[in-house]
C-alpha cells in the first residue's frame, strides 16, 4: 500500500509542477502582447479620434520608459507597429501613435493605460483609456474599462 501512496503523491506533485510551468509560460512574453492587443484594438478609443484602425497601414508605439517586452514584428490585426523614441515623434507625419502610460501585470490581474494620438493639419488629437483585466482559467479577461 505504501508504494501506491508514494506513487499517488509523486503524481500529484508532478501535476502541480506541470500546471505551474504552464501558468508561467502563459504569463511570459505573450502576456504584454495579448493585453496591449486588446487595449489598442478598442473601437471606442479609435472612434473618439474619428479613426478606423483598419484604414491605417502602420501604427507607431512610443517607447518612453514602460518595459513592453514585445516581439520585433509586433502586429495587431495585421497592422504593423513600429517602436519609436521621443526624438522621432515629429517625423511620423499623420500616422497614429500609441503611448503606453501603464502596463502593470500581476499574477491574476493587470492594468493597461494607453493614449492614442493623431495629427491632422498640424494639430494633435488625443484619446485615452484604462483597461483592467483579471486572469480566469489561464486567459486574460477584460473586466473594466474607463
Amino acid at each position: 500500500m505504501k508504494p501506491k501512496k508514494i506513487l499517488l503523491a509523486l503524481t500529484l506533485l508532478l501535476s502541480v509542477w506541470v500546471q505551474k510551468i504552464s501558468s508561467q509560460e502563459s504569463d511570459g512574453v505573450s502576456t504584454p502582447q495579448e493585453l496591449l492587443s486588446i487595449a489598442i484594438s478598442d473601437e471606442n478609443l479609435w472612434s473618439e479620434l474619428e479613426m478606423n484602425p483598419n484604414e491605417v497601414s502602420k501604427i507607431y508605439l512610443l517607447d518612453h520608459g514602460v518595459v513592453l517586452n514585445l516581439p520585433e514584428n509586433f502586429t495587431i490585426n495585421g497592422i504593423p507597429f513600429e517602436i519609436i523614441q521621443k526624438n522621432q515623434v515629429e517625423s511620423i507625419g499623420d500616422f497614429p501613435m500609441v503611448r503606453v502610460h501603464t502596463l502593470n501585470i500581476e499574477e491574476d490581474k493587470a492594468l493597461v493605460r494607453i493614449y492614442l494620438s493623431k495629427k491632422s493639419n498640424g494639430i494633435e488629437y488625443n484619446s485615452n483609456a484604462e483597461f483592467q483585466f483579471t486572469k480566469q482559467n489561464l486567459a486574460w479577461v477584460l473586466t473594466n474599462k474607463l
